[in-house]
């Protein structure tokens, strides 16, 4: 029974133990209230009475003692005064009031933590170091003339009138003016880069069987790039115009680029678009008598830099800022050549800036160098870099592509850019069954013809339309999906300019130079593009709250309030797994042992 003493025959001292008591104690201790704690165990040891609860007490019992024995062991603040059993009720009380509210705090914290890792995992900032210009390429220079033809060429208001007469009086076309087949053809080829009014009032008059290459047809019919531009100067040295730039097609038409990539090396199949400059632009081969730098050699990409290129480099770069060391190009163009039919009332040239490795979107913002201008562009770049512990979080959440997790059927890299005119061309192809004649397309879908420019104006504004109500609806709605999903690339680089422009006379320019020139219909107008500063300030996309910071704020937030650290969590999962089968193992064996000695004291 409980306390009974053991003599020591050794050492002819006594000493007393305390053993378990009787298992039938308990059926003994009377059930009202406080009657356990302050009858029968007031003096025997709380070790001793938990192992009981465990071993020999009922259900309910076994697991208080359960709680019991966790709260004696447990390094969390507080737990062991509650479930203490000599301690009086309104300590009890006392202590779990406390820790309620500390663990309403802790609760509280912690999930205001976790929604700001969820919402705002990432952050914007600028980066430590300032970045040399001669680290990116300089911008790809896009320049798009509104003069689109050469009047000797084809003369587009004449025979556009000829073709509107006979249609404003038979409400058809069959030819009565006599135009010649070429001249058909070379309408229907322009329509496609006319004014949306005039293109949709002449198209369905066409005959059907006039499908011209429309890309071949425009560059035919364009001005000469020489012509355009006689002269170019890039870091300091002079070149003709037409050795430097490329023919690319637009959704403005045929455009001149400096700087640009390849078709090859922006598209995953350059037979991807209908046109492709056959004159390469080659910067190993200079065209100047200066001694030329080194050869190009190595490769550029947006993700890694240049690599194994010196100062010659593809794409073109430069380690200045200054205006010798910028883009100057001398545009020229004559007022006969002016075309009021086709294009709106505006003349000049539409600049565009964009990164090499990006295709130009001519339906964004642009430079506007009017005849009789000179313009002054300062460029200031927008590099966007990002680290790559961004790829443990998703896309949604850090609202950026990294290049290896969004593929694009059309284009190598991925850019912003580059996806929306994807979306465009895939848009446009499943409403219309083509694509425009400048939109990258697979090798067995046609070039839409002139029949086709209502359909896919309308598809255009109908894709616009659907990204604008998606967009709207997202703000309240964040599991609308985008239709193509164009984020922006973790990596990215874009150019912000600033302008200066002042008026430029050419003709006193010619006379105070003592020239003369055989032209009297002749405007010019001169482009300058230059870095603002040697250095700038890069955008760096890092992490702001990574899983580990969610672990340690959350772990110190459950530390100051309530003591727990990861061992606590462990030590927990201890108790109610491995110590609760262990526990019900023992109580298993007691209840066995029990009823035998049952059965054999009756026996």
């Amino acid at each position: 029974m409980l306390g009974f003493g053991k003599e020591n025959n050794k050492s002819n001292k006594k000493s007393v133990s305390l053993s378990l008591p009787n298992p039938h104690f308990f059926l003994t201790i009377p059930k009202h209230r406080g009657s356990l704690a302050s009858e029968a165990l007031s003096d025997v040891p709380s070790d001793i009475i938990i192992k009981s609860r465990i071993k020999y007490g009922s259900r309910w019992s076994a697991c208080k003692g359960l709680l019991m024995e966790y709260s004696k062991s447990t390094t969390i603040h507080g737990i062991r005064y509650i479930f203490e059993v000599h301690r009086p009720f309104y300590e009890k009380l006392y202590w779990f009031f406390l820790i309620s509210i500390s663990l309403y705090y802790a609760v509280s914290l912690m999930w205001d933590t976790y929604l700001k890792w969820q919402d705002s995992p990432v952050i914007l900032g600028f980066d430590e170091t300032l970045v040399p210009v001669h680290k990116i390429p300089f911008p790809t220079i896009t320049v798009c003339p509104e003069i689109k033809t050469d009047a000797n060429t084809f003369n587009f208001a004449n025979v556009s009138k000829k073709f509107w007469d006979e249609i404003a009086e038979t409400n058809s076309f069959h030819n009565q003016q006599n135009l010649t087949d070429e001249e058909i053809l070379n309408l229907a080829a322009t329509l496609h880069i006319c004014d949306t009014q005039v293109a949709e009032s002449f198209a369905p008059f066409v005959p059907k069987d006039i499908l011209p290459d429309v890309s071949q047809t425009l560059v035919d019919l364009s001005i000469t790039k020489n012509e355009t531009g006689p002269f170019c100067k890039w870091n300091g040295r002079f070149y003709f115009c037409d050795k430097i730039f490329n023919f690319v097609p637009t959704d403005e038409g045929i455009c001149y680029q400096f700087n640009g990539l390849q078709a090859k090396d922006i598209y995953r199949d350059e037979r991807f678009v209908s046109y492709r400059d056959p004159e390469i632009v080659d910067f190993n081969n200079y065209f100047d008598p200066l001694p030329k730098y080194n050869n190009i050699s190595g490769n550029w990409s947006l993700d890694d830099g240049y690599i194994d290129q010196g100062y010659n480099s593809y794409p073109q770069r430069t380690a200045f800022s200054s205006v010798r060391n910028a883009f100057f190009a001398f545009l020229q163009g004559y007022e006969h050549n002016f075309d009021y039919a086709c294009r709106s009332f505006r003349q000049g040239y539409k600049v565009f800036l964009n990164s090499p490795e990006s295709v130009p979107l001519t339906m964004g913002n642009y430079i506007l160098v009017p005849h009789g201008d000179e313009v002054m562009v300062s460029v200031l770049p927008q590099y966007v870099v990002s680290t790559e512990n961004l790829h443990d979080f998703s896309p949604e959440k850090r609202q950026c592509f990294f290049n290896d997790e969004r593929y694009l059927r059309f284009f190598r890299a991925y850019s912003q850019s580059n996806c929306q005119t994807e979306c465009l061309a895939n848009f446009t192809i499943s409403k219309c069954g083509c694509a425009k004649f400048w939109m990258p397309k697979p090798l067995d879908v046609p070039v839409c013809g002139a029949a086709d420019i209502m359909c896919y104006n309308k598809a255009q504004d109908e894709l616009n339309l659907i990204l604008q109500n998606q967009t709207m609806q997202k703000t309240m709605d964040a599991n609308v999906k985008i239709m193509c999903d164009c984020m922006p690339a973790c990596t990215s680089l874009e150019y912000n300019f600033e302008i200066s422009r002042s008026h430029y006379n050419l003709e006193k320019t010619i006379r105070a130079f003592r020239e003369v020139y055989e032209h009297s219909d002749f405007m010019g107008s001169r482009l300058s593009v230059y870095f603002k500063e040697h250095q700038f300030t890069a955008i760096k996309r890092t992490v702001i709250f990574s899983i580990t910071t969610l672990i340690a704020n959350c772990g110190g937030i459950f530390g100051l309030f309530m003591g727990i650290s990861g061992l606590s969590i462990i030590e927990l999962a201890y108790f109610f797994s491995v110590r609760l089968f262990d526990n019900l193992r023992k109580r298993r064996m007691s209840k066995k042992k029990l009823l035998q000695q049952e059965e054999e004291h009756e026996n």
